[in-house]
């Protein structure tokens, strides 16, 4: 595993052409560094030659520290009045060093420890980051430990811990501060709240706090620290869908560096339980990295690397936020499977849990509002009350192990997206149920739905799921769900003595930016083929093509309808 780290960060920096590269230098060197990209390029550049890689790049390189080394540790601007609001970052130009300090140090010893640089050059390097003053030099930070600046403080925290492990930081009250500041947004499974809940950031900003530990911190928040974060460990095992990915939901989801925290997390855990003992919960999530990785890699084979889940040219911003751009947000996938291959221990070996262990649902906090559900090959993941900026409520995702995890549903479709697109979604959609009343439809995936999960059964073949569904109209529905290796079961069921027509709603994924998928639709059976795949929806009622198409960060999908009175049945199977 710890090569495979190590040719994926090769892989990934290879999207940078030599061309890039000098472009990169030309603009920091007349704008200074604004942003954490250059940095993170930087810090991967010197990781690979220090491991033998990318030689060619070793001139480039040297200019791009030296800029590093200068530009970092001058002081920073402070950001404005409300540092936690996620927009903030947008709208700022001088921001980078919480982020890429620890970057560069995890670069500088790496190096130290190779002979392609000689020691007078190191040494100089890292006089220069030895005069960091952290107060100064970070953008946001926490001043007292009741001081909520959010995820901000977490990689502060890293960096600074860093600079102290290299011995050239100060061992002061800095990274304390940060660290007790971030106690207070763990909830009762030990997930991390951000602002608005997104998932890549209860997990980013764990890793971060990982990273500080995993440096040496020995003050007085480590225990309860770490054990916030050996429980959110263990519950993230039960987040990660089958192909291998953390759970939709929020911003800056659907890039590959979600999975690469991943794996760095479950490595870390993976020697927790290895050193207590645990060889089976060890390799439990060695496994589980295994599979973090891997389902990275499947977007690595392609000619040109995408660093979001599509395939569309990296200038369109398809599924990017404004700050989410190509030259930032590929390198930060390299930057985590570091922290990954820093972590892990190859003598752990992978292990699957027994066909009863595997089976579960899980539910998060109401904070998170997520439910997952797995049963053999088979994932599905319900939003319960979205942020719909990114995602809506209902059935957001079916995944199915060894499968493109696009070519059912992957997550939800907005209908006010805070990430470029490129149509218009006409409604906030799931796989989900509505009605049609006063000549529009009103969809259990709009705002205001309600869910209550009034009952759940896990066997050793299947999982069972039921919710009472009120629309925001007042309209009931039980909506039973049904998990198993044939595949998910749905059904719609109307609650109360009244006659309506149920009208399920199924997107059938058509494109993902260059590749098209074949759609068949034959009465009740409707059939999408997508890189050897095949996704088939078999309904109860004769199903038609509403001719509408949406989009989310994957691609766009078509979306097709199924009614009846009553009751709707829906058999979803991927093979």
């Amino acid at each position: 595993m710890k090569s495979q780290y190590i040719d994926m960060m090769e892989r990934i920096v290879e999207a940078y052409s030599t061309e890039d590269i000098q472009n990169y230098i030309s603009e920091v060197t007349e704008n200074g560094i604004t942003e954490h990209g250059f940095g993170r390029l930087t810090a991967n550049i010197g990781i690979l030659l220090a491991h033998g890689k990318c030689l060619h790049l070793q001139e480039l390189f040297v200019q791009m520290m030296d800029i590093c080394c200068k530009d970092i540790p001058t002081t920073r601007e402070r950001f404005p009045e409300n540092p936690s609001d996620p927009s903030a970052q947008e709208n700022f130009t001088r921001v980078g060093n919480d982020f890429s300090v620890r970057e560069l140090i995890c670069c500088l010893l790496a190096l130290e420890e190779s002979n392609v640089f000689s020691t007078e050059k190191i040494t100089y390097w890292k006089r220069l980051f030895q005069t960091i003053n952290p107060y100064t030099c970070y953008a946001v930070i926490a001043k007292s430990p009741s001081d909520r600046v959010h995820n901000w403080a977490a990689f502060g925290a890293a960096s600074e811990q860093a600079r102290v492990f290299a011995g050239i930081g100060n061992k002061s009250e800095f990274v304390g501060t940060q660290l007790a500041s971030q106690i207070p947004s763990f909830d009762e499974k030990g997930m991390y709240r951000d602002p608005e809940e997104p998932m890549v950031y209860d997990l980013t900003t764990r890793l971060q706090l990982t990273v500080a530990l995993y440096f040496g911190y020995d003050g007085p928040y480590k225990d309860e620290l770490d054990r916030h974060l050996e429980l959110g460990g263990l519950n993230t095992l039960f987040m990660q869908s089958v192909t291998g990915e953390i759970p939709f939901g929020g911003r800056s989801n659907q890039f590959l560096h979600n999975e690469a925290v991943l794996a760095a997390m479950c490595e870390y855990e993976a020697v927790r339980h290895y050193k207590k003992g645990d060889l089976k919960l060890a390799g439990r999530f060695k496994h589980a990295a295994k599979l973090a990785a891997d389902s990275i890699a499947t977007y690595l084979d392609s000619e040109q690397l995408p660093h979001v889940k599509n395939y569309y040219p990296k200038d369109s911003f398809y599924g990017c936020e404004k700050y989410a751009y190509y030259k930032k947000y590929m390198v930060t996938t390299a930057s985590f499977l570091y922290l990954a291959y820093l972590f892990a221990d190859d003598e752990i070996m992978p292990e699957c849990s027994s066909a009863k262990e595997e089976n579960y649902i899980f539910e998060t906090t109401p904070y998170f509002h997520k439910t997952m559900c797995k049963a053999g090959d088979y994932f599905v993941e319900y939003e319960t009350n979205a942020d719909f900026h990114y995602d809506s409520n209902g059935l957001g995702r079916i995944h199915k192990k060894g499968a493109p995890s696009s070519i059912c549903l992957s997550l939800p479709f907005t209908k006010t997206p805070k990430y470029d697109v490129d149509i218009e979604n006409r409604s906030d959609l799931s796989i989900c149920f509505g009605i049609y009343e006063e000549d529009k439809f009103i969809l259990s995936s709009d705002p205001g739905t309600k869910y209550v999960l009034v009952n759940k059964e896990v066997t050793e073949t299947a999982a069972t799921m039921e919710w009472q569904v009120t629309l925001n109209n007042g309209f009931q529905v039980l909506d039973k769900c049904v998990v198993s290796d044939e595949g998910v079961i749905l059904s719609f069921e109307q609650l109360g003595e009244a006659s309506n027509i149920i009208y399920g709603m199924l997107p059938a994924f058509e494109t993902d930016g260059v590749e098209k998928s074949t759609i068949r639709i034959n009465k009740h059976n409707l059939e999408i083929t997508y890189k050897g795949h095949k996704c088939r929806y078999s309904a109860t009622a004769e199903m038609q093509d509403t001719g509408k198409v949406y989009a989310n960060r994957n691609g766009h999908y078509r979306l097709f309808m199924a009614q009846s009175n009553r009751k709707l049945g829906v058999h979803v199977q991927i093979e």
